[in-house]
């Protein structure tokens, strides 16, 4: 099997990790390739996914533009000599075009409802787009439901244990109460015309929550001179290990927003945006909070921190989560072989097509596999 992971956000690089290596070990052929966005090419290094880089974040609509039109021709030729049976991606803005046009069946992951300029660019284009727990839109028969947060395929227990020794070495005490701080560039497509916290209220911010413990910003963009002590050292492939032992995650990311409360850490996501997977984990968990802004968050913040038995509380909810879901990795490896075999045996039906190997297994009884269909896939 040839498999192409089209990967352009370094929370992308997480999602597909395990199954990237999953493939690779049971010899199938993976392309992986990549766009040049905050740490995603240097986080794809330090996890030694080879790849290949095919563009840089443009800046501005029409640098947006520009570097899209980039990856198209790049990714075209690509695809031609390397020939996957699938491609995958989130929104899938660059496959769903380039499979389109080559015959190849693209697998989306889709997770933001408000992410609306990359969904007319990709979901038009897309064989199945494949959504988890809280996600709000329907896509009618190419919509694939699974029961799970999407952060889960990378750090559910079957292949994430939290690991204090990178935050020692980084100068952090893991046995001390940490804080992790997230503010944002705002330079992302759905973020245009929009702004992030001040820089007094920032340093107000940092100034309160230090009462609790130590604070960690984990800043997408710049930081103030006055703040640049406060900036994370824990280096960005064991970011998630500074989740799991952090007492709160506080910050206007929502995908570490989601990956704090599935570690069992508790969440405040500090953002106007309202995303599915966030609501369902606190209005059906209770491990996350959704707020407007960062100040509007502070006082919550401080409430939650002031809690004796905050930890006890958060795995308990933690438990219930993990009971609740399925192997998100798991299912995304089975919708793969699922959609390859579907194909291979509607070439093998066909009156003058050369009769395909693997025609014995799953998806032979009809057109489309039985994961396309809906349901949880697990």
């Amino acid at each position: 099997m040839r498999v192409l992971f089209d990967i352009s956000h370094p929370a992308q690089a997480h999602f597909f990790k395990q199954a990237i290596w999953a493939l690779r070990r049971r010899g199938d052929a993976v392309l992986v390739v990549a766009r040049q966005k905050d740490v995603t090419v240097p986080l794809l290094q330090r996890l030694g996914i080879e790849h290949v880089c095919l563009s840089a974040k443009g800046s501005g609509i029409a640098g947006m533009a520009s570097e899209l039109l980039v990856r198209y021709v790049r990714l075209l030729a690509l695809a031609r000599r390397f020939r996957p049976d699938v491609m995958l991606a989130q929104t899938g803005v660059s496959i769903g075009l380039v499979g389109a046009i080559l015959g190849i069946p693209r697998l989306v992951l889709e997770e933001a409802e408000h992410a609306r300029l990359q969904q007319i660019l990709g979901l038009p284009f897309a064989t199945a787009i494949f959504t988890g727990t809280g996600y709000t839109r329907s896509y009618g028969a190419r919509q694939v439901r699974f029961r799970g947060i999407w952060v889960q395929s990378y750090l559910h227990p079957n292949y994430f244990q939290p690991d204090p020794a990178p935050l020692r070495a980084a100068g952090v005490d893991p046995d001390q109460p940490l804080i992790v701080l997230r503010t944002v560039s705002w330079g992302a497509a759905h973020d245009l015309g929009l702004r992030g916290t001040s820089e007094p209220d920032l340093g107000l911010i940092v100034q309160r929550l230090s009462r609790f413990g130590r604070v960690l910003i984990s800043a997408e963009g710049s930081l103030p001179a006055a703040l640049e002590s406060y900036r994370n050292p824990v280096p960005v492939d064991h970011i998630h290990d500074l989740l799991a032992h952090a007492r709160l995650y506080i910050g206007e990311g929502g995908t570490m927003a989601a990956e704090a409360a599935v570690l069992g850490t508790p969440a405040v996501f500090c953002n106007h945006l309202r995303v599915g997977y966030l609501l369902a984990l606190e209005k059906q968990y209770g491990l996350a909070f959704n707020v407007d802004s960062l100040m509007q968050g502070l006082p919550l913040a401080e409430k939650l921190l002031a809690c004796a038995d905050l930890g006890w509380q958060w795995r308990q909810k933690q438990a219930a989560l993990l009971a609740d879901t399925q192997d998100v990795t798991a299912f995304v490896v089975n919708l793969i072989d699922q959609t390859v075999n579907s194909r291979r045996c509607i070439w093998a039906r066909r009156p003058s097509a050369v009769s395909r190997p693997g025609c014995a297994t799953g998806g032979c009884g009809g057109s489309r596999p039985a994961a396309h269909r809906g349901g949880c896939g697990g």
